[in-house]
């Protein structure tokens, strides 16, 4: 189950990549002595056949301009091409992205979709970490987390 999450977290690398990105927003602000962008209203951000929707976005650099932290805030929508050629969709209220720790986090009303097919992960918080290859779904009293995946078959 572990490998099958894993694939979820290969969704938003296009934000740090070294290649074209496009942002566009009703306002972006830039102050590179801080280390800081900060994108808002309208936000959608571009690479490839990658797209990030929100209300808000903010990227904080440390002093040798190396991104440490990525937030997008405000009904997050993406949809990311993976190199295998699948398709993951989702949305939360908030992303964060901490490079440091390799790790994502969905907040709020967090779901990750395969397009095509029924592999699903929705809750209150999804955490996927990337460097130890772990995932945790968190749900509320409300609705519980849920995981939705079908099973290769043996050969």
């Amino acid at each position: 189950m572990v490998r099958k999450l894993s694939l979820f977290l290969l969704f938003f690398p296009f934000l740090w990549a070294l290649e074209k990105i496009e942002i566009s927003a009703d306002k972006i602000f830039s102050n590179q002595k801080k280390g800081i962008v900060n994108i808002d209203g309208n936000v959608v951000i571009k690479k490839g056949k990658d797209v990030l929707y929100a209300n808000k976005a903010n990227l904080k650099a440390d002093k040798d301009k190396k991104p440490i932290e990525y937030q997008a805030m405000g009904k997050v929508r993406f949809r990311v091409a993976l190199q295998n050629g699948r398709i993951m969709m989702g949305n939360a209220d908030k992303i964060i992205y901490n490079s440091i720790k390799d790790e994502y986090r969905l907040i709020g009303k967090a779901y990750v979709k395969e397009e095509g097919k029924e592999n699903a992960i929705r809750g209150d918080m999804i955490v996927l970490n990337k460097k130890d290859e772990s995932s945790r779904v968190e749900g509320n009293k409300k609705k519980p987390a849920k995981i939705i995946f079908t099973l290769d078959k043996e050969k």
